[in-house]
């Protein structure tokens, strides 16, 4: 017969509690590691004070950015610029300025039906009778 082998609850414990431990470092040691090596990556928690620097940031930015369109006559603009810096700002306002150049000499008046003013009508004008005879006999002439 085989021998009965009975074990106290302090032995047990002990066997459990070393398991525990071999578990931890064959299983957990590994992912541990790898989650503090990916820690490293983590954004920094940003503070309150950071926040309101970025946001005070922003908004002189933005201050900065009307200014320059209002300077060139672009305000009307201002709500669909979205530059992030001074050189793309630039590129910006050079474009805006040269298509409403363009589309103001579009839209400028341009005389379509202007005849030019004939001799007789400038002499009537100046009330030159003599000019007024010699533009007419020069067509009869002509």
């Amino acid at each position: 017969m085989a021998e009965e082998i009975t074990y106290t609850q302090e032995q047990l414990n002990e066997a459990l509690e070393t398991a525990k431990n071999d578990w931890k470092e064959q299983e957990l040691n590994p992912i541990v590691a790898e989650r503090d090596d990916l820690l490293q990556y983590k954004p920094k928690e940003v503070s309150e004070a950071e926040k309101a620097m970025a946001a005070k940031q922003e908004e002189l930015w933005n201050k900065e950015v009307s200014l320059s369109l209002k300077e060139h006559g672009l305000e009307s603009f201002a709500s669909i610029v979205k530059v992030s810096n001074e050189e793309e700002l630039k590129e910006v306002i050079t474009t805006l300025n040269t298509f409403v150049n363009e589309l103001k000499v579009s839209m400028g008046y341009v005389p379509n039906d202007h005849n030019k003013q004939s001799e007789y009508t400038a002499a009537e004008s100046k009330k030159d009778t003599k000019g007024m005879i010699a533009s007419k006999f020069s067509k009869l002439f002509n």
